[in-house]
């Protein structure tokens, strides 16, 4: 005798188990936004009464918001105008700088850099409530500990991904005592105990953005790939890296994970997006596009890489000096069909040159878009 419901109907079979199909997502990367004292005075609109610079990012913005999250180093503050807008040495940048990078489609900013404390302990804070009311994301700094140990985890179409961001240093400002909260710092128990908390989170992906390097090497230094291959041994998929204001190449590493091998990117610097740094190699940066894919039954893996070159595009429009970050690609396009009236022959020549110094050092293991 059969109890209902616990045997099969009659001319009917078990059905088979039938997994999930696999979700793929794509992850956008972009590199510092170096906001130097021009690019801030060239960005007041005085009909409008405000900054804007949507300008500057407007034609890379397919690039930005067509990925499904994007993440970029924000290496200013966002302190408010009683503070003083600057540039170099200490950067503090109008608030409406958070609010285009939303417009554009970015949706977090790392936030641990060399110039974290360039407006205080009071620009930390302030520059965290601009970016909340900007609906931007952040990582890196916080107001105080209880936001410091939540982890940076958001859900990408059913992939959990995790984020870190830490910082070599603060060009010598310290950190006021007992607040050791406000600024990621570069510290392996640290990093590693982060990461334990993440995969405690039920992290399927992990992401560490490292301020670290030699200042213009384009070659990763020791204490990047040391630390870069710590951070895989802890748990992290992907380093990526700020601070040298030039791209750095791409490394694939394997590292073995509950004894399987696992295939791990460290991209040592994706460069300036945004800068003032018109000399060979600051002009230019990338934006590196991570596709990431998870499958049931096994673990989440990174299945590929490509990335876009960018140029910052400085030039003459009504007799007043204007910015504008260019993709090489469609800004060569757009020069040789003479689509884009903006750019000269000069131009021309260094885009050409920002895309071999790019793809020539990214190299073949990696397409560039």
């Amino acid at each position: 005798m059969f109890l209902s419901g616990c045997a099969p109907e009659a001319g009917h079979t078990p059905q088979e188990r039938v997994d999930p199909p696999p979700v793929k997502i794509c992850i956008a990367t972009a590199g510092d936004f170096l906001m130097h004292a021009p690019l801030v005075t060239t960005s007041w609109d005085p009909r409008a009464g405000k900054y804007d610079f949507k300008d500057i990012l407007k034609e890379c913005g397919p690039y930005l918001s067509g990925p499904d999250f994007t993440l970029a180093n924000l290496e200013t503050r966002l302190a408010g105008p009683a503070r003083g807008y600057s540039g170099y040495p200490l950067f503090n940048t109008p608030a409406e700088l958070a609010e285009n990078m939303k417009e554009m489609g970015i949706d977090l900013v790392a936030t641990a850099n060399n110039h974290s404390l360039d407006m205080g302990r009071e620009g930390v804070v302030a520059t965290l409530d601009n970016l909340d009311r900007a609906g931007l994301h952040h990582v890196g700094t916080h107001r105080d500990a209880r936001e410091r140990d939540r982890p940076a985890v958001f859900d990408i179409k059913g992939i959990k991904v995790g984020f870190i961001n830490y910082t070599d240093h603060t060009n010598g400002i310290p950190v006021p005592p007992g607040a050791d909260y406000l600024v990621n710092l570069i510290n392996l128990d640290l990093i590693c105990a982060e990461i334990g908390r993440l995969k405690a989170e039920g992290c399927d992906f992990i992401i560490a953005y490292m301020h670290f390097g030699t200042e213009y090497s384009r070659q990763p230094d020791g204490f990047q790939r040391t630390l870069s291959r710590q951070l895989f041994e802890a748990g992290a998929d992907v380093v990526l890296g700020s601070h040298s204001h030039v791209v750095q190449p791409l490394e694939w590493q394997r590292v073995v994970r509950d004894g399987k091998e696992k295939q791990v990117l460290a991209a040592y610097s994706l460069g300036n997006f945004i800068s003032n740094q018109h000399w060979r190699y600051s002009d230019c940066g990338i934006i590196l596009n991570l596709e990431v894919v998870k499958k049931a039954g096994e673990s989440t893996r990174l299945e590929g890489v490509s990335y876009i070159p960018v140029w910052m595009h400085k030039y003459k429009r009504e007799g007043k000096t204007k910015y504008r970050v260019l993709p090489v690609q469609k800004a060569i396009r757009d020069y040789e069909s003479k689509s884009d009236p903006l750019l000269t022959e000069s131009d021309y020549r260094l885009l050409k040159q920002a895309w071999d110094d790019t793809t020539s050092l990214i190299g073949p293991d990696f397409s560039p878009g």
